[in-house]
């Protein structure tokens, strides 16, 4: 991926909320993960994990729904 092409790339957030709102589910970020939050993604690296591509919200929100599935186990660590 080029460096043009990561800051048009849109990713959203599909995890569970934090609390304070540090982070809301399905919040869109534009370039790649949000640099404030760097003590959250120190204290629960899988939160990285739960950005995805908005192209691939649908299938993402299936495999958070399936059990034992990479996604549903992030999810759940990070609630």
């Amino acid at each position: 991926m080029t460096k043009d092409t990561l800051q048009a790339t849109r990713f959203i957030y599909v995890g569970p909320s934090l609390s304070r709102g540090r982070l809301k589910k399905y919040t869109v970020f534009i370039g790649g993960l949000p640099t404030h939050l760097g003590n959250e993604f120190n204290q629960c690296s899988v939160l990285k994990k739960l950005f995805v591509p908005v192209a691939e919200l649908t299938a993402a929100e299936k495999q958070i729904k399936e059990s034992g599935s990479p996604l549903n186990i992030y999810y759940k660590e990070a609630a």
